[in-house]
């Protein structure tokens, strides 16, 4: 009876193995096909941007290490951003681009990212006055990515837009943005 059962487990374990690795490749597949369905949708929310020189683009090598690394992709991008957005040494154009990219992640993200994605927003227009005020502009664009992206749940636009005013207020008068 043993030498039975242990005939039949070489093809057994090589079965679940190769199960196992399609079952991983379907995952893989059907995250790349997610992050590039998220990457097209925010290239058509942004085709109307009043962004008229790229300045609201994403990285294209941040999306590509998401892309690719499934499990770690996003956290790693995550870190390098962050990494790059609190070095002083960095010039202001690269520690705000770092800041934005990682808002859009957040906020394309959702749920939970949600409020992180609030933050840098409300973060890059306080440290970095001189750059992507074109997001900001009172626009029916800026309104819509607000409703789509940013708002908790039962929040409008004008009471996001109040508690950002707040804020920006609060942060100004403390000498800065929080950490």
């Amino acid at each position: 009876m043993f030498s039975l059962v242990s005939g039949c487990m070489p093809g057994t374990i090589e079965t679940a193995v190769g199960t196992g690795i399609i079952y991983e490749q379907k995952q893989k597949y059907a995250y790349q096909h997610e992050v590039e369905a998220k990457v097209d949708e925010y290239i058509r929310d942004h085709a109307d941007s009043p962004c008229r020189n790229g300045e609201d683009r994403v990285i294209d090598s941040a999306v590509e290490i998401i892309k690719t690394y499934r499990l770690s992709g996003f956290n790693e991008v995550l870190e390098r951003l962050d990494t790059l957005y609190r070095d002083p040494a960095q010039p202001e154009g690269v520690r705000a681009a770092a800041l934005y990219n990682m808002a859009v992640l957040h906020s394309r993200r959702g749920g939970e990212n949600t409020v992180l994605a609030r933050e840098y927003f409300k973060r890059l227009y306080v440290e970095f006055p001189n750059h992507y005020r074109c997001i900001f502009a009172d626009t029916k664009w800026r309104d819509a990515m607000i409703r789509k992206q940013l708002l908790l749940p039962g929040e409008t636009v004008e009471e996001f837009l109040e508690d950002a005013r707040r804020d920006v207020e609060r942060w100004d008068s403390e000498g800065g943005a929080a950490e």
